[in-house]
């Protein structure tokens, strides 16, 4: 895994991540989802992101992740993923970066297609405060923001 620093900006005050941003480049491989998993970790702890919050943030990313593992990554491992992080103190921002297209396959709401696997989405949008997804020629970038806290990181539940 290649953890790449960009230290041009300011860090945040409370935690370790620069506001312009911090991230992971790695190979299109499920393998890597646990490491990925405990990168967060990490960033939670030095954070100081209650267990909570860093549980919600390692499922939403994950989710990201394994899509454009599995979804975003028309060569397969000679493709990468780049996972961003960014903090302005008030918000942890991720962002999930791929290089194929993005294909909507959401169900009728009401269907009763009982093999259908595309809980990613949902669970994002319940775990995170807020998530985009943008398409673009060259890749999807899904962009996942939790709050942190007035200002301040806190182990508060």
């Amino acid at each position: 895994m290649d953890y790449r620093v960009n230290e041009n900006g300011q860090k945040c005050a409370s935690c370790v991540l620069y506001t312009t941003g911090q991230y992971l480049e790695i190979k299109s491989e499920s393998a890597n989802l646990a490491r990925i998993r405990e990168h967060i970790k990490q960033i939670g702890n030095h954070c100081n992101l209650n267990e909570k919050q860093i549980f919600d943030i390692q499922v939403a990313v994950g989710e990201a992740t394994a899509n454009a593992v599995e979804h975003g990554s028309p060569r397969g491992s000679d493709n990468c993923v780049r996972i961003g992080f960014q903090c302005d103190c008030d918000a942890l921002t991720i962002t999930v970066r791929d290089e194929g297209k993005f294909r909507r396959r959401m169900p009728a709401p009401d269907s009763e297609n009982e093999n259908f696997r595309g809980r990613g989405i949902p669970l994002m949008l319940a775990l995170m405060d807020k998530v985009t997804i943008d398409e673009a020629k060259d890749g999807t970038c899904v962009v996942l923001v939790k709050k942190i806290g007035n200002g301040n990181h806190d182990k508060r539940a």
